[in-house]
């Protein structure tokens, strides 16, 4: 018979007081209607027409409320997908790359034969000769040549952000074997501006135990030996267990500390045991004691004593043995090990202790395998895929006597029934259509919602299609639209269709980045300033791409480049770029992440005077045999005009029908006319100065070649890249080989003058901690100023806060000349660009020694580069025009004059 300790019971009062409550829908609906009407309506019986339709909508209501209440993960199935795409899983957004020191021992810990694993600071000192400005691993006061020098003269510092890798290796493992395994997986997780100079093995540091133990009748002997041997050995050096994702989960761990930290291959280490998993200073017997008698088959220990493996016989006094730092204790082989039943001694055969030995380090290993092969990621609930979106109309569900259902009126009906029943329906179908389109949204959220979702559709319309006689509704001369079509449906319900969606579009990924704290309104504000209405495109492309790599971006912050042993294919026009690179990159827009060549761009940009002697700038577009494809049509006063139309030119350049074919008209009647083809721009009127923004110089025979020649153009333009970028070169790895005692002077980087003085706030180590970044000056964006400061701001903000960067706009494109139509004697990204790249190739192939050329090459290169500025005026050069208001005066002056800004013109600032 079934019994319950509990009583089942339905409440008396059921009512929910909400949506999904038709009773306190209907009351809430009489209420409005007598607040609005009651002077007019006084009969709210449910005979009344009017209280029948606020039942029936009523009732439609909590249909659509029960489907808003359903679990989320059914509201974010988009089908059979599912809703994985709705957000980045756990394991990937909450975990990082080594940032701590427990991190890195985390990774080495994780890989097959290590115990156990320290990252240790390698000193290195640098002596400096302030008199000189010279750096050198060995002292200037003992070097020949030097002797003028006086103490005073020379000071020194240590190196920062350098390591030594310190293993503690399973039994049978040899450092070689695995050192270069080691290595690469440091330098897949390096952090920026650190570098590992050197891996060793724990040296080891013999104990001597002595020990007399009894044992319980039925033991085995040789497996007790055996367990005791493994047990002292997990004492000296103690055995992290990895564990699994239940297990972590069950001791109550919460996600956040579960993932917290780099993802691992074989299972989770648990912070407080690797923690504790340090080397030994000391070795005490009340420990082994514990741990002897804490194993099965063990009666007592008679007796036990510690002490030097050189001691002839241990002191049993000695309770304490210590441990010589940075060393780890092992079991001497002049160990003894007495067992008794008793009063009768116990033979062991060591054979069969190394038999037990090596099973329970097999049923270990297996122990290691399954959990290295169990689940490492949180299983996402399964939603159930409903047709959320599904709607019919409210029509149906009214009395026959209505004749609006779907049976419609009675064959005797009346033309003035007939017309009323169709005013009802016209009436209804406003409520009709109103829950359907809240239907349709309902049924879009898990798109809309989705991390990876690049939907531009915000806002939707369905057709009420289940509507006896609907089409006879719309019927008349003034339906602009197909009511029967979802899109013109909802391009007539909201209107500027476009122009809504991208204001909803970017405020629902304001909303999904705010859920990570990050903010877009700067980057927003300073594109609409520069390309106007072309920005919101870019802009919300932006946000997605940067929302869609959030969780790789966000997990990697602090992750340098990889130059370890790689190809030359892998160091250049390759991805391997720094963490922040490529978080800088997203945050800006920037598609292209490569480290390339930035030099190379197809768009010059040179310089002219005219006869009035004032300087004004062009611009031209050349292919890869520098034939001039495109050219400007005017000349520009300054860079942010010009930027502004060659933002048009790449606008309008991808619509073919924007390039216009025309005919020369040549003065000699006997020559024969030729073609060529202007770009224009479709919003201006044809005849205005603003019309024709780019023109093709060359004359084409006939207007067939003109059309190719036009299409070749088109292609061209539409397949640049964008020509930003960056490069971020780390200070401490332009050091002369560490190993190395004395140096050649030339390849350390030069220090500040002032670095050496008292009362100075520069540091005098040049290496520590310490980035150049490079950008290009010339760019539209980056030749801006208002973006520089952003970009500038930017850099120090994302950059880790123990780091101090140097950031410099450089140098001209390849192709730039000046109004001679000369190229600057010196290019200084050029000369950067292949010095770096010669650097690179040369430090991949050796990790300490670096080719001594390319490194003072680049030394060279870097201490010379100085930020360039554009032409600017401290005051007005041009009389005002008279015509001009004051507010009208001031805009021209704004875009026709650049401020000199004081203070900003230095290689950065701290």
């Amino acid at each position: 018979m079934l019994s319950f300790n509990e009583h089942i019971s339905i409440p008396k009062d059921a009512n929910s007081r909400d949506d999904l409550d038709f009773e306190f829908l209907r009351q809430q609906g009489i209420a409005y209607i007598e607040k609005l009407a009651g002077s007019l309506w006084t009969d709210f019986n449910s005979h009344d027409p009017g209280i029948t339709i606020l039942e029936v909508l009523s009732y439609a209501i909590t249909d659509l409320a029960n489907r808003l209440n359903l679990p989320m993960a059914d509201l974010l199935t988009d089908g059979d997908s599912g809703f994985n795409a709705q957000f980045h899983e756990a394991h990937e957004i909450l975990s990082t790359k080594p940032v701590t020191h427990l991190d890195y021992r985390k990774i080495f810990i994780d890989m097959p034969g290590i115990r156990n694993a320290w990252l240790q600071r390698h000193e290195k000192k640098v002596f400096v000769n302030c008199k000189d400005k010279l750096l050198n691993y060995d002292s200037f006061l003992e070097k020949e040549g030097f002797e003028y020098l006086q103490q005073k003269d020379e000071k020194h510092f240590y190196l920062n952000g350098l390591y030594t890798l310190l293993l503690d290796l399973e039994e049978g493992i040899k450092l070689e074997t695995i050192e270069e395994a080691v290595r690469a997986k440091y330098h897949e997780n390096r952090n920026l501006c650190e570098d590992l100079i050197e891996i060793k093995e724990v040296e080891k540091h013999s104990v001597k135990i002595c020990a007399e133990i009894e044992l319980h009748p039925k033991a085995d002997e040789d497996a007790v030996k055996a367990q005791i041997l493994l047990a002292v050995e997990d004492y000296f050096t103690p055995e992290i267990t990895p564990k699994t994702l239940g297990e972590l989960t069950a001791s109550g761990k919460s996600p956040l500390e579960i993932f917290n930290g780099p993802q691992l291959e074989n299972g989770f280490l648990d912070d407080d045991e690797v923690i504790k998993a340090t080397l030994k200073t000391e070795v005490r017997q009340s420990d082994l004691i514990n741990i002897i008698m804490d194993l099965d088959g063990v009666e007592n220990i008679r007796d036990i004593s510690i002490g030097a493996c050189n001691d002839q016989t241990p002191d049993g006094s000695n309770w304490v043995f210590c441990i010589d730092p940075g060393k780890k204790p092992v079991v001497c082989d002049k160990s003894s090990w007495s067992f008794f039943k008793g009063f009768i001694p116990l033979n062991i055969d060591e054979q069969r202790v190394n038999q037990f030995k090596i099973e329970l380090l097999e049923n270990r290993a297996a122990d290691l395998e399954a959990i290295a092969a169990a689940p490492k990621s949180l299983k996402l609930p399964n939603g159930n895929s409903y047709k959320l979106g599904e709607t019919t109309s409210i029509q149906n569900d009214f009395p026959e006597v209505y004749g609006i259902g779907p049976y419609g009126l009675k064959s005797t009906a009346t033309e003035a029934e007939r017309a009323q029943a169709k005013q009802l329906k016209a009436y209804l179908l406003f409520f009709d259509q109103i829950l359907a389109n809240y239907f349709k949204h309902l049924e879009e959220v898990g798109t809309l919602f989705s991390v990876t979702g690049k939907s531009r559709n915000h806002y939707f319309a369905q057709a009420v299609n289940d509507l006896k006689g609907r089409d006879k509704l719309f019927e008349g001369p003034d339906t602009s639209f197909d009511p029967n079509d979802d899109e013109e449906l909802t391009a007539h319900f909201y209107p500027n269709f476009e122009d809504r969606n991208l204001k909803k579009r970017n405020e629902v990924l304001d909303h999904l980045l705010a859920r990570f704290a990050e903010n877009f309104g700067d980057y927003a504000f300073l594109m609409r300033k520069i390309y106007g209405e072309f920005a919101e495109e870019a802009i919300i492309s932006t946000k997605e791409r940067f929302l869609k790599e959030y969780a790789t971006s966000g997990s990697a912050r602090a992750l340098s480049f990889n130059y370890f042993n790689q190809k030359p294919k892998n160091l250049w026009d390759t991805p391997n770029i720094s963490a922040l690179q490529k978080r800088l990159y997203l945050l800006l827009g920037i598609t292209d992440i490569n480290r390339r060549n930035l030099s190379e761009d197809y768009i010059e940009i040179y310089e002219e005077k005219d006869t009035d002697d004032i300087l004004e700038y062009r611009w031209r577009i050349k292919d890869g045999s520098k034939t001039i494809l495109s050219s400007a049509t005017k000349h520009y006063e300054n860079l942010e005009q010009l930027h502004q139309e060659l933002i048009l030119v790449k606008r309008y350049a991808q619509d073919p029908d924007n390039f216009i074919i025309k005919e020369t008209r040549p003065k000699d009647p006997n020559k024969t006319p030729g073609f060529y083809f202007v770009l224009v721009n479709p919003n201006e009127e044809p005849g205005s100065e603003a019309y024709i923004i780019a023109r093709r110089i060359s004359t084409f025979k006939t207007k067939e070649n003109a059309t190719k020649a036009k299409i070749a153009v088109l292609n061209f333009i539409n397949s640049l890249k964008g020509n930003e970028g960056m490069y971020l070169i780390e200070h401490i790895l332009l050091r002369p080989d560490v190993n190395l005692e004395t140096t050649n002077t030339k390849t350390f980087l030069p220090i500040c003058a002032d670095a050496c003085e008292a009362d100075s706030c520069e540091s005098i180590d040049p290496y520590s901690f310490r980035v150049s970044i490079v950008l290009p000056g010339w760019t539209e964006r980056f030749s801006n100023i208002d973006f520089r400061r952003f970009v500038e701001d930017l850099i120090r903000r994302e950059l880790p806060a123990h780091i101090v960067a140097k950031i410099c706009w450089i140098g001209y494109a390849k192709n730039y000349t000046d109004e001679a139509g000369n190229p600057p004697e010196e290019n200084e990204m050029v000369i950067l660009e292949e010095a770096y790249k010669a650097w690179l190739l040369s430090r991949t192939s050796n990790e300490q020694a670096q080719d001594e050329t390319a490194l003072i090459n680049l030394n060279k290169a870097i201490s010379s580069l100085h930020t360039i500025y554009h032409q600017g005026r401290l005051h007005r050069c041009r009389p005002k025009d008279q015509n001009q208001t004051p507010e009208s005066a001031e805009t021209k002056e704004n875009q026709t004059n650049r401020n000199v800004i004081l203070g900003r013109t230095n290689l950065g600032k701290l």
